[in-house]
């Protein structure tokens, strides 16, 4: 059985290294071809399993400001979808792989500074495995084996023993009965997840929260557009998880503030070569701008040991090259003050970082840092509430970087189609252009966290 189970995950069943909590690497045994007999236990061993080809779909948690305050990872979805049930032990093994790629990738600063949701099945609480999340600031959302039935007395002790250990609980069921009753006591908080449910339904289920457990907080999940955060946020909810905030929506008509188009002529010159002291008397007028490059280059991250005090010397200092990338980002950051705009920002960023790390491991040069352009200027549209066509107008981008940008075609688009791909979630279009791109599931894993944990510590 676990055969079929690792050929879901794209791997070959064959071990590899996993680290161990707390320590270093140690080589996970192989997982049987096929299921135990009757008389083995039916938990999940407590040993490692494979975890470097088992993708992670990562979803951004949102407050009732849309500050970001967390990512929710769950598996890819047709690979839980097909297994869910399937049995106690493949639910506990699909879980545990969870448990480890965040053990195995997510130590970082990235994690460490947001709060991290994972989705596991209540029989899942008593596993030793969840002892490798120790130290990390992890809600685990549960959902029952069977709503209509109370929790069984071992179900809420290991609840009570997650939550001593340093988890959070959060019940992730949108039916009011006797399970999700049996469980508040020893909940830190109740998921309600939108998806197709009526308007009306989430007004009720905060109400009968409340009645039971007064003070608990609610989070919506699922939360497709503003109007679902809007209606979400009136009944009560604290926080958001869901494709709201970073929607299409039709902005025909929209055009480019004033201050963005000095932002788009001061990139255009940039890419022309002109002289430093023309670009720096353009910064000069724009005192705003001029002050964020001064604190940009003084940050930490670039060790300088004596502090940049004029717009001339911090031209110098960056260079062409990340020179141009600070003016892409203060195109993107340009309507900073709308809701949700700091979201889209680090969004846009970790794209573009993803996709810089990918082209450098895949040994590009040049188009590395043109893919850091390519995925920062994927979400323009998004960020300045312009059609995408209409905001990249100005910026007289390269021949490929449009094709992969407005028609997903050319040199480029590859790159752009797997970044995409593994947000949505969509394991065959991954699986594809990986191997377009001739890059492992494990390398995607890595880079993506790589690419939280760069645009973390350029936020700090």
């Amino acid at each position: 059985m676990f055969g079929w189970l690792m050929r879901l995950f794209g791997g070959s069943g064959a071990p590899v290294p996993v680290p161990a909590a707390g320590g270093a690497p140690s080589e996970a045994p192989a997982v049987p071809a096929d299921e135990p007999p009757p008389s083995a236990p039916a938990s999940a061993p407590e040993t490692s399993v494979p975890a470097g080809d088992a993708l992670l779909r990562r979803a951004e948690i949102l407050d009732r400001d849309q500050n970001l305050v967390g990512y929710s990872f769950e598996l890819r979805e047709e690979l839980t979808g097909n297994i869910r049930a399937s049995g106690r032990r493949v639910r506990d093994f699909v879980d545990g792989m969870l448990v480890e790629q965040i053990d195995r990738y997510g130590r970082g600063a990235a994690l460490r500074g947001r709060g991290i949701c994972l989705r596991v099945w209540d029989g899942f609480l008593g596993q030793p495995v969840l002892g490798r999340l120790a130290g990390l600031p992890v809600t685990l959302l549960v959902q029952p084996e069977n709503p209509v039935r109370a929790a069984a007395a071992d179900t809420l002790a290991h609840a009570r023993r997650a939550r001593e250990t340093g988890l959070q609980i959060a019940l992730d069921c949108n039916e009011t009965g006797p399970w999700l009753d049996s469980m508040l006591p020893v909940a830190d908080a109740a998921v309600f997840r939108m998806g197709f449910c009526a308007p009306e339904e989430i007004a009720l289920f905060v109400r009968a929260i409340e009645r039971q457990r007064p003070g608990l907080p609610v989070w919506a999940w699922e939360v497709g557009t503003v109007d679902d955060f809007e209606l979400a946020g009136k009944v009560g909810c604290a926080a958001f998880s869901g494709g709201f905030v970073l929607r299409r929506d039709d902005w025909k008509g929209n055009r480019l503030s004033p201050h963005g188009l000095r932002l788009a002529s001061l990139l255009n010159r940039l890419r022309t070569g002109v002289d430093t002291r023309e670009i720096a008397e353009i910064l000069k007028h724009d005192m705003a701008l001029a002050y964020r490059l001064l604190r940009y280059v003084n940050a930490a991250a670039w060790g300088l040991q004596q502090r940049i005090t004029s717009v001339e010397q911090a031209i110098v200092v960056l260079g062409q090259q990340p020179l141009q990338r600070w003016v892409s980002m203060m195109l993107m950051g340009s309507a900073r003050a709308a809701p949700g705009a700091s979201v889209v920002m680090e969004g846009a960023l970790v794209r573009a970082r993803f996709l810089e790390l990918l082209g450098a491991l895949r040994g590009e040069r040049d188009p590395a840092a043109q893919l850091f352009v390519l995925g920062l200027f994927s979400m323009l549209d998004v960020a300045l509430k312009l059609p995408l066509e209409e905001a990249i107008r100005p910026l007289n981008l390269s021949e490929a970087m449009q094709d992969a940008l407005l028609r997903r075609q050319g040199p480029l688009a590859p790159y752009l189609e797997l970044v995409l791909a593994l947000e949505r979630g969509n394991a065959d279009r991954i699986r594809a252009f990986a191997a377009t791109l001739g890059v492992s599931l494990g390398d995607i894993n890595r880079l993506q966290f790589e690419a939280l944990e760069w645009v973390q510590a350029a936020e700090s």
